[in-house]
């Protein structure tokens, strides 16, 4: 593992599933998501994770949503890392193939889902195949667009020790590698991996050499699990699309207020908060062209 002692901060300002009925706050317009990402950049948000929503307020893998959305992002002089999201939106019919869609919008780097995923939500089941051999064709078309992958576990430890060990050996991916934890999403996923501070422990100790890992904690598990990720010298996702609380039974006010919340007790715990030129060069980013 490579550690630093600058901080990423992620936000993911949405998700593909919350609406404002879980949260007024909820962007769901590409102007709101601009705006919210915005803010974030502000209180020392260095990527943004990014869903595309649609007119209606519907996740979509539409390339040119996700083309306006960061285009107001950058209209607002705003120079975060982009992030886009490959995961199906919520048309009728999407499947895990629509995530190539997402590439024709030029982000930095994409989420590279790990592990076949069945999301449970108002009593149906969602299968997502990302298999290995999905994930064979994703790493290609990544390479061929010189787009990073951050790698997503949703089989846990097998995900990370078997599945990205194995595009690691057989792909010629450009260091260093970039690997999130979900962590508590069993809640609404089956065979995701809870958080515990020894669950975490574990897959740190599971990391490749030439990595780089962030954690995401959903819900209450939001701010436990990224402080753990802290201390052990990871980095940090907050925002609406893993938490939408800002204490017990206290809606969150922005995805801002969680950034904030976690650059401060980054600070407190001696880490330095990376700004996103900073994050492109620790991630093997291209520096970002200024027009």
């Amino acid at each position: 593992m490579i550690a630093t002692d600058k901080l990423i901060v992620c936000v993911a300002p949405c998700g593909s599933f919350l609406t404002k009925e879980a949260n007024p706050s909820i962007p769901t317009s590409p102007e709101e998501i601009a705006e919210e990402v915005y803010r974030s950049w502000n209180e020392g948000a260095s990527i943004a994770h990014i869903h595309a929503r649609n007119k209606e307020g519907m996740a979509t893998t539409d390339p040119e949503v996700f083309r306006e959305t960061a285009r107001l992002i950058k209209e607002k002089k705003c120079d975060i890392v982009v992030a886009f999201s490959t995961s199906p939106g919520r048309e009728e019919g999407a499947s895990v193939e629509d995530g190539f869609r997402v590439l024709e919008a030029g982000p930095e780097m994409v989420s590279f889902n790990v592990g076949v995923a069945v999301f449970m939500s108002a009593g149906q089941e969602r299968i997502r195949p990302w298999t290995r051999s999905f994930d064979e064709r994703m790493m290609k078309a990544l390479l061929d667009k010189d787009i990073k992958p951050e790698f997503e576990l949703h089989g846990g430890l097998g995900s990370l020790a078997v599945e990205v060990k194995y595009l690691i050996e057989n792909f010629p991916i450009p260091k260093p590698y970039w690997i999130d934890f979900p962590l508590g999403m069993q809640r609404t996923a089956q065979n995701a991996t809870p958080y515990t501070p020894r669950n975490m422990m574990h897959l740190v100790d599971q990391l490749p050499p030439d990595s780089m890992f962030m954690t995401l904690g959903v819900g209450a598990d939001q701010t436990p699990a990224v402080v753990q990720s802290i201390l052990l010298g990871g980095h940090a996702r907050v925002g609406f699309e893993d938490n939408i609380y800002y204490s017990r039974g206290v809606l969150a006010k922005s995805n801002a207020e969680l950034v904030t919340r976690i650059v401060r007790i980054g600070k407190d715990l001696g880490r330095t908060i990376a700004t996103p030129d900073e994050a492109r060069d620790l991630l093997g980013l291209k520096k970002l062209q200024v027009k």
